[in-house]
C-alpha cells in the first residue's frame, strides 16, 4: 500500500468521520508500526487503532522508532513520539493533536495541565532501548537482563559516574581505586581488581564510541545524558570481544533542531575531614539551520577533594582529583528519515595521589609510605554515524577513533632491594592506546512475524606500554621494559527473530570473527626483542526464546562472550610457573531464564532472572614476585546466581529495590598460577541489596523531589597472587537528597555516606605492600549543593 494512499485515507478519516468505531484512550489495540518518519507512522497508527490524529504539526518532528504489540492508544502514542521533537495531546475522546515539545521538556499526553509525574526508573519502562541492537525494542517487553536509567532522574539524584549507576541497578559492580582507575564488572564475573593488558570484561560505550579495550573506565562525567543502559551477560554475538560480562551504554542527549537553549550548573562539596570540591558545568544547544542542522556543546571543570593523610610525607587530604571535559555533537537531517551525526569528546583526569589507606590504629584514612603516587587518565575520541530508512531496511553505519593515555606511579620501596636499590623505589607505568572501530548494520522485517539484522565489523587497536623502576627521585631507571601490541578484529554478524505466534518468538543469531594479535617487547640491558603472533577464529552464537503473556514476558537465552589471545613481556616463568609468554584466549558460555512483569495497573513492575555462566581459561592481570605486572590464565570458573529488580509506584511515592546473589568460584585453578582450592572469583561480592524511596510533589510553582537510598555490598575475596590475598568484610552505602525546580531554576542538596561509614570497599592499592594491610575506605560523609539555571 503506497504512502500517498495512506495519507489520503488518513486525511479522509481525520477530517470527515472515523473509519471505524473510534478506540477510547484506555482501550487496548493491536498495532504494528515500523520505524519511519513520525508523520507517516502516525498515519499508519491512526488506521490501525481507528483514532483521529491531527498530524498537521508533525512535518518536522523527526523519526519515530515505531511500536508493536497490544496496548492502550495513549501508551502507543507515547511510544511513537518518544525520542522525537513532538508529543501527542488528547483533544477529545478518540481524537488527538500532535504538538511541538518545549525544548528540554516533554509535553504531557492530556488536554489540560497536570502535576508532573515522578521521573523515576519506571518512566523508562516505555522507552525504546538500543543496547540490545534492536531498533524498536521496548524495555517493558525486552527478553534480556536489561535495565535503563533516565538521564533526568540521574541528574536530579546527582549521579555523575558509574558508581552512582551501580547503586540503582542489579548486578553492576565498580571498584574503588579512584576515578580513572576503576574496573567494571557485571553478575559476579570478575577477573581481578587491576586493569592491565587483558581486555576489559565489560563493553563501555558512549553513543557509538567504545570507551575501553584493555584500560580502566575513563570515568567520563555523566553530563547531559539521555539514559544509561546496562545489558547483562556475555554479548559476543552483538558486540564482539571485550563484552564477556555485559555492556554499559551511555546515550547522550542529541542536538535539538528546534531551538536555542542551554543550562549552567555550579556545585560545591564538603567532605568531613577532607578538602572541599567544586564543579562548573555548561550545556548549549544551537540550531545552525532550523530543522536541518544543530550542534550541542557540553563542558565541565570539576575538583574532587582528597581525604587521605600521609604523615610520613607530610601530606594532608591527598588524593585530590581534577577532571576537565568537553563534548561536542552535531546532527544534520538532510532529508526526512535520514540523520547524520558526528561528535568529539575529550577528558583529562589527574589525581595527586592514590586513595588507599594502611590498616592499623588511628585514622582509617591514613597511611605511611615513602613516595606519593600520582596518576593521570586522558581520553579523547571522534565519531560519526549515518542512519536512515532504505525502504526495505534501516541502515546504521558508524566509525570512531579514540586515543587513551594512562600514567601511574606506585611506591615500590618494599621491593627496592630486588631491583638493586638501597633507598626508595618507584614503579612508573605509561600506556598509550589508540583504536579505530567501524561498523555497518542493517535491520529490517518481512511482514509482522519476521525481523532480521546483519552487519560487518572491523576494529584496529594498538597499545604501547612502558614499565620503569627507579629511585623515584630523578635517578636513572634500573629496569625499563617496553611492549607494543597490535590487535585487529573483523566480524560478520546477524540474527533473525521469528514470531511463531502473537505471544511466542525465537531469535537466533551469531557472530563469525577473527582476532589477530601481534606483539613485540623487550627489556633494556637484555639482548634482542621478543616477537609473537597469534589469532583466534571462531563463532559466537546467541539464542533467545520469549513468551509475551499480557503482564508477563518470560524468556530463556544462551549466549557466549570471548577475548582474544595475548602475550606477556619479560622472561618466561621458571619451574613451569607463570608468567608464561603466551596468554590463551578465554570464553564465557552463559544461560539465563527470566521474566518481566507489570501488575496492578502498572503500579508494580519488576524483573527477575536465574543465571549460570561457565568461564574457561580466565585471563587476569596480576603481579609477579617483584611486583611487576603480567597477565595470567587463572584456570576455569563458574558463577551461578539470581537477581531481581522491583518497583512500586503509588501517587507521588516510588519505592524501588534490587538484589543479587552470586556464587562465583574458581573451579579448576591453572597449575601454573595455583591460588589453591575453593578460591572465589576475585573482586565481586557474593550478594548485594539496594533500596530507594522517592517522593515528588508540586508546591505552588515548585516541583519538589526527595530521594533516599540505602544499600549493602556483601563480603568480597581478593586473591592477587598465590601468597597475597585480601578480604573486604562488606559495607553499607547511603544517600539522601532533595531537589526543587522553579521555572528556569533548580537547586539540589545531597548527602553521601549519610552514616559516615569507613568500611573497606576494596582491599587493593599497591602491589608492593601486603594486601591484607591496605584498605580503600568509603569517602567520608560528603554534602553537595548545586544550583542550575536554564536559558
Amino acid at each position: 500500500m503506497s504512502r500517498a494512499f495512506l495519507r489520503l485515507l488518513a486525511v479522509a478519516c481525520g477530517l470527515a468521520a472515523p473509519c471505524a468505531a473510534q478506540a477510547q484512550a484506555g482501550d487496548a489495540v493491536e498495532v504494528s508500526v515500523r520505524p519511519q518518519p513520525l508523520r507517516t507512522a502516525l498515519m499508519e497508527f491512526g488506521l490501525q487503532a481507528s483514532v483521529t490524529i491531527d498530524a498537521g504539526g508533525s512535518e518536522r518532528c523527526g523519526t519515530s522508532r515505531g511500536v508493536r504489540g497490544r496496548m492502550s492508544v495513549e501508551t502507543a502514542l507515547s511510544r511513537l513520539t518518544l525520542g522525537t521533537n513532538c508529543a501527542a495531546s488528547r483533544v477529545s475522546a478518540g481524537a488527538y493533536r500532535i504538538i511541538r515539545r518545549t525544548p528540554g521538556r516533554a509535553a504531557p499526553l492530556h488536554s489540560t495541565p497536570a502535576p508532573s509525574a515522578p521521573s523515576t526508573v519506571a518512566t523508562l519502562d516505555e522507552v525504546v532501548v538500543t543496547a540490545a541492537r534492536a531498533d524498536d525494542l521496548l524495555l517493558s517487553r525486552a527478553p534480556y537482563g536489561l535495565s535503563s536509567l533516565d538521564g533526568l532522574t540521574l541528574e536530579r539524584a546527582g549521579v555523575t559516574d558509574l558508581t552512582g549507576v551501580a547503586a540503582r541497578v542489579a548486578g553492576l559492580t565498580v571498584t574503588n581505586l579512584g576515578p580513572g582507575r576503576d574496573k567494571v564488572f557485571i553478575r559476579g564475573m570478575a577477573d581481578g581488581p587491576v586493569a592491565g593488558q587483558a581486555q576489559a570484561l565489560i563493553g563501555l560505550y558512549l553513543d557509538d564510541v567504545r570507551l575501553t579495550y584493555d584500560a580502566p573506565d575513563p570515568a567520563l562525567r555523566l553530563t547531559d545524558i539521555e539514559r544509561v543502559e546496562v545489558l547483562r551477560g556475555p554479548q559476543g554475538a552483538l558486540y564482539g570481544a571485550g563484552s564477556m560480562g555485559g555492556v554499559v551504554q551511555v546515550v547522550t542527549r542529541a542536538p535539538d533542531l528546534t531551538g536555542f537553549y542551554g543550562r549552567a550548573t555550579g556545585e560545591a562539596a564538603l567532605t568531613s575531614g577532607g578538602s572541599p570540591g567544586a564543579t562548573a558545568e555548561l550545556m548549549i544547544n544551537a540550531p545552525l539551520f532550523r530543522d536541518r542542522l544543530a550542534v550541542r556543546l557540553v563542558g565541565y571543570d570539576e575538583t574532587i577533594g582528597g581525604y587521605v593523610d600521609d604523615p610520613a610525607l607530610g601530606l594532608g587530604n591527598s588524593g585530590e582529583v581534577h577532571r576537565q571535559g568537553l563534548r561536542a555533537a552535531a546532527l544534520w537531517s538532510p532529508r526526512e528519515g535520514w540523520t547524520l551525526r558526528a561528535g568529539f569528546l575529550a577528558q583529562t583526569l589527574s589525581a595527586d595521589d592514590s586513595q588507599y589507606a594502611t590498616l592499623g590504629p588511628g585514622s582509617p584514612y591514613a597511611r605511611r609510605r615513602r613516595l606519593a603516587e600520582p596518576n593521570r587518565n586522558d581520553f579523547d575520541g571522534l565519531w560519526a554515524s549515518v542512519e536512515g530508512d532504505l525502504g526495505w531496511g534501516r541502515l546504521k553505519a558508524s566509525s570512531s577513533i579514540q586515543s587513551h593515555s594512562l600514567d601511574a606511579r606506585y611506591d615500590a620501596t618494599p621491593a627496592a632491594a630486588l631491583f638493586g636499590l638501597a633507598g626508595t623505589a618507584a614503579m612508573d607505568q605509561a600506556d598509550d592506546l589508540s583504536a579505530a572501530v567501524h561498523e555497518i548494520r542493517l535491520n529490517g522485517d518481512q511482514g509482522a512475524r519476521l525481523k532480521w539484522s546483519a552487519g560487518l565489523f572491523f576494529s584496529e587497536y594498538t597499545h604501547d606500554g612502558t614499565v620503569a623502576v627507579s629511585d623515584g627521585a630523578g635517578g636513572p631507571a634500573v629496569l625499563l621494559r617496553r611492549r607494543e601490541d597490535h590487535v585487529d578484529e573483523a566480524a560478520l554478524f546477524g540474527d533473525v527473530r521469528y514470531a511463531l505466534s502473537d505471544r511466542l518468538a525465537v531469535t537466533v543469531g551469531a557472530r563469525v570473527f577473527r582476532i589477530g594479535v601481534e606483539h613485540r617487547s623487550g627489556t633494556a640491558g637484555t639482548p634482542g626483542f621478543f616477537e609473537g603472533e597469534d589469532a583466534l577464529v571462531d563463532v559466537a552464537p546467541r539464542v533467545v526464546v520469549e513468551y509475551d503473556r499480557g503482564p508477563f514476558v518470560f524468556y530463556a537465552l544462551a549466549t557466549e562472550g570471548y577475548r582474544g589471545p595475548g602475550f606477556n613481556a619479560g622472561a618466561e616463568g621458571a619451574g613451569g610457573r607463570q608468567p608464561f609468554r603466551s596468554v590463551r584466549p578465554d570464553e564465557i558460555t552463559a544461560g539465563e531464564i527470566g521474566a518481566r512483569f507489570s501488575l496492578l495497573g502498572g503500579h508494580l513492575r519488576g524483573r527477575a532472572a536465574v543465571f549460570v555462566a561457565d568461564w574457561s581459561d580466565i585471563q587476569s592481570d596480576r603481579f609477579d614476585d617483584r611486583g611487576l605486572p603480567f597477565t595470567a590464565n587463572l584456570g576455569d570458573g563458574r558463577n551461578e546466581g539470581l537477581e531481581g529488580e522491583v518497583q512500586w509506584r503509588s501517587g507521588p511515592w516510588t519505592l524501588d529495590g534490587h538484589a543479587v546473589v552470586n556464587d562465583p568460584d574458581l573451579t579448576h585453578p591453572d597449575p601454573g598460577f595455583d591460588l589453591g582450592d575453593d578460591i572465589r572469583l576475585p573482586a565481586v561480592a557474593d550478594f548485594s541489596l539496594q533500596v530507594g524511596l522517592v517522593h515528588e510533589a508540586r508546591l505552588a510553582q515548585a516541583t519538589l523531589r526527595t530521594e533516599a537510598r540505602l544499600g549493602y555490598i556483601g563480603p568480597t575475596d581478593i586473591a592477587l597472587s598465590p601468597t597475597s590475598t585480601g578480604v573486604s568484610a562488606g559495607y553499607l552505602t547511603s544517600q539522601i537528597g532533595v531537589s526543587a525546580e522553579v521555572g528556569r531554576w533548580s537547586v539540589r542538596a545531597l548527602v553521601d555516606n549519610l552514616f559516615n561509614r569507613d568500611d573497606d570497599t576494596f582491599s587493593f592499592g599497591n602491589p608492593f605492600y601486603a594486601s591484607d594491610a591496605m584498605s580503600t575506605p568509603q569517602r567520608p560523609i560528603t554534602a553537595r549543593l548545586a544550583l542550575t539555571a536554564r536559558f
